[in-house]
């Protein structure tokens, strides 16, 4: 829809108070339509019927002829209609629209885009599938519309098919370009107007956003850049904007107390509940922190990890490798190793009890722990303890769960159906948009997603060896949305130091995988059918 069409896309009545909805939906509806018809006067229902009647006779001409006349009063209404609507020019554009027949209203060739036909690739709706960076940069800052989504999705996205510095080329070439020297001194003003500014405009609200919202501590290197281009190019042409832009470059050069980026909180308003805090801090067991407690700080703990991870780290799978100019997805391998850390403290505290009833004990403190992360929407640290009950060196403890209770064999089955993988997570992917923040969500999942949208997807089109797969970036924008759209929601939770150093220690101190295996078959060995029946017997008093 051009600036024109858009300009008209707004809802009208007339006298009678029927709703005319846009130019096109004026256009688009005959008048010959059942709508028309019925408000019609009814002397024009015979002049309708005779048009369709073929006669050869004196009086069937007549007719004909009254149904041209017909034609022309009902098309002099319609143009009278869109005058008293939208004016001379409206009416004009829709009977050039509706003949077919060039007017001066047609969009001039040198006001369309400057990249070839064969430089992009729509969908039947509209939507971009692919293209070159050239023609992704010119759609990025159409003069034509405004495509807020596609928009998101390239500065989501970008850095898997172009460098920020690319990109900035790209955009001073926009912002700096000039028309053809074969163009006339009209035809100059009217590209200026219709073209040029949009042109501008548009780039300054590209920067001001990727300021804004998509910078990362790596772009650094190009913020010297655009402070130049700013207070040169820009700011002779557009000195408010550059005013925008320049603070917010200043803003983007402070750091945090940290040294890192200062980073947008939302604050909820929300008085943190007071801790449940062990009478004795100094001599600390797992069993003396009341499960609730536990879970909160675990609930801190996850959520910084999860928090810091950023767009670039989910792209092109960076968490399965390491570059050589060093981790860029290193917040989602931290979140991994946490939750790999949390699952192998809780097989280790099962373990470490030599007595079925006390691994009980153990079992239905961490089943507690689980439910208690679940309530609190923190769903990864929950799957991480339910990692525990399902790995081989707990789940092989038949003994222990036999004696199990039944509330808490209620309570994990529960948690298991919620998150179990049955139809690719149907169940909790239903939960997990309807609640309300703050939550963090099971990430396993949606690196599972960005996993099959990368393998299952080239970077570009087929048959194209310049046409960067779009699609692509965005089915894996929309995951990176919903990682998003959690991270800037807090949890109003006190942090307690004390509970937090145990908890550090704990998944520092853990023992491998491959020990606690060892250490459950030397509590439970393996036992043959007729030895476990024997067992079973003799635990029940009938031998």
């Amino acid at each position: 829809m051009n600036d024109f069409e858009h300009d008209l896309n707004i809802s009208l009545l007339d006298e009678e108070g029927m709703s005319h909805g846009s130019l096109d939906s004026l256009q688009g509806r005959s008048v010959y339509s059942d709508e028309f018809q019925s408000r019609r006067r009814p002397a024009s229902e015979s002049f309708s019927k005779s048009r369709t009647e073929v006669d050869a006779s004196i009086g069937g001409l007549q007719r004909s002829a009254t149904a041209l006349d017909l034609d022309t009063v009902q098309a002099s209404a319609k143009q009278d209609k869109l005058k008293k609507f939208f004016g001379e020019d409206a009416a004009v554009a829709a009977e050039a629209a509706a003949s077919g027949k060039p007017t001066g209203h047609d969009t001039p060739s040198f006001l369309g885009y400057d990249y070839e036909p064969a430089d992009i690739v729509e969908n039947m709706e509209g939507e971009v599938k692919g293209g070159t960076l050239f023609a992704l940069t010119e759609r990025l800052t159409s003069h034509k519309f405004l495509d807020t989504n596609f928009n998101g999705t390239f500065l989501l996205t970008y850095r898997s098919f172009c460098t920020t510095e690319d990109l900035m080329s790209m955009l001073e070439a926009r912002y700096t370009l000039i028309p053809p020297t074969e163009f006339t001194e009209e035809e100059v003003e009217i590209w200026t107007e219709k073209k040029q500014k949009l042109i501008r405009l548009r780039v300054f609200n590209v920067l001001k956003n990727w300021l804004e919202t998509y910078f990362i501590e790596e772009d650094s290197m190009s913020l010297e850049r655009l402070h130049k281009f700013t207070n040169s190019t820009i700011r002779d042409t557009l000195s408010f904007s550059a005013d925008q832009l320049d603070k917010l470059i200043k803003k983007r050069q402070e750091k945090d107390d940290q040294g890192g980026l200062r980073k947008m909180v939302l604050n909820l308003g929300v008085a943190a509940p007071p801790p449940i805090v062990p009478k004795n801090l100094k001599r600390l067991k797992l069993t003396d922190i009341d499960p609730l407690e536990l879970a909160r700080q675990l609930t801190i703990m996850d959520f910084k990890l999860y928090s810091s991870i950023r767009p670039i780290e989910c792209l092109d799978k960076a968490w399965s490798r390491d570059d050589i100019s060093g981790d860029v997805a290193v917040n989602v391998k931290s979140s991994i190793e946490f939750c790999n850390q949390v699952t192998a403290w809780v097989t280790d505290t099962i373990l470490s009890q030599n007595e079925i009833r006390k691994r009980c004990n153990v079992i239905k403190y961490w089943v507690q722990v689980a439910e208690r992360c679940r309530q609190l929407n923190n769903f990864n640290t929950c799957m991480a303890v339910l990692s525990a009950f399902d790995n081989s060196a707990i789940g092989r403890l038949k003994r222990t769960w036999e004696v199990v209770g039944a509330r808490t064999q209620h309570t994990l089955a529960y948690i298991r159906k919620l998150m179990g993988a049955n139809k690719n997570f149907t169940e909790y992917r239903e939960i997990i948009h309807s609640i309300n923040p703050p939550c963090i969500p099971f990430l396993g999942i949606y690196l599972q997603d960005l996993t099959f949208i990368e393998d299952g997807n080239s970077n570009f089109l087929k048959k194209s060896k310049n046409l960067i797969n779009f699609s692509k970036r965005m089915k894996t924008a929309e995951v990176i949305r919903e990682i998003q759209q959690y991270q800037s929601a807090p949890y109003a939770l006190e942090t307690v130091k004390e509970i937090q150093y145990v908890i550090h220690l704990n998944l520092k101190n853990s023992r491998d995988e491959d020990t606690l295996y060892a250490l459950s078959c030397a509590l439970e060995p393996r036992e043959r059918e007729d030895e476990k029946i024997a067992r079973l017997l003799q635990e029940s008093g009938f031998l």
